[in-house]
């Protein structure tokens, strides 16, 4: 097999395992039916995955790159307001584009020994880096924030992140973990940037109004509103 035809097959089952594992859940799919879909044979996937627990590890490694490459700080200039919606374009894109990891995240730590050592050290890389780009926006003029609030934002940005997926099931909102639609998304990082208005100073407090009202009204709390409270005997 030639080095280029190779690289082809490793990529194939790479970007066609995510979108199995975004649309189906993790948990549902196995080497068999990753190859299936391909039109290859098991063998040909082991040549180059021993297993899935390597595919998870590869495509985490792959998140973990793209991101904090996507992340990273102009050298050359201040941010500016422009960049705080780059930023949040980026998390939204890779959010949905790997969102089988944050969704499927405590099945995996507990599962794959692989990705229990990776994503902690992920996740406090994503933290400093977010902690770079903070310190940046408020040299900028961008936002008013002492190092213990950057620290607290960041924590909060994370944790909201991290666990939309499993506030939604467990408020009812969705009722498979495995259906979950962007619109949800927006509703994520539509929590994330309230969590930065007080924070925002200048040109940058026009562009949070913006988003906010690029986002529309949140359908989230009039629904638990409306819910009926059923008495406990």
């Amino acid at each position: 097999m030639s080095h280029s035809k190779t690289v082809k097959t490793k990529e194939r089952i790479l970007q066609l395992s995510l979108q199995l594992f975004n649309e189906r859940g993790e948990r549902s799919v196995t080497t068999n039916h990753i190859a299936a879909e391909l039109g290859i044979s098991p063998g040909n996937l082991y040549y180059h995955f021993r297993n899935k627990s390597e595919i998870i590890k590869e495509l985490m490694a792959q998140y973990q790159h793209e991101t904090l490459e996507m992340l990273a700080l102009p050298e050359d200039r201040l941010l500016d307001a422009n960049d705080k919606i780059r930023y949040f374009q980026v998390l939204s894109s890779q959010l949905w584009a790997y969102r089988f990891l944050h969704r499927d995240v405590y099945h995996l730590v507990e599962n794959n020994d692989d990705f229990r050592k990776m994503y902690p050290r992920f996740a406090g890389q994503v933290m400093q880096q977010g902690q770079k780009i903070y310190k940046a926006f408020v040299n900028a003029g961008l936002m008013a924030m002492t190092d213990s609030e950057i620290e607290a934002l960041i924590i909060n940005l994370w944790i909201v992140l991290t666990n939309w997926t499993n506030f939604l099931y467990m408020s009812g909102h969705i009722t498979d973990s495995n259906t979950l639609e962007d619109k949800w998304l927006w509703h994520a990082l539509r929590q994330m940037v309230f969590l930065e208005g007080a924070y925002l100073r200048g040109e940058s407090r026009q562009t949070y109004e913006s988003l906010l009202a690029s986002f529309g009204s949140s359908e989230l709390f009039a629904s638990f509103s409306a819910m009926k409270t059923h008495r406990i005997e």
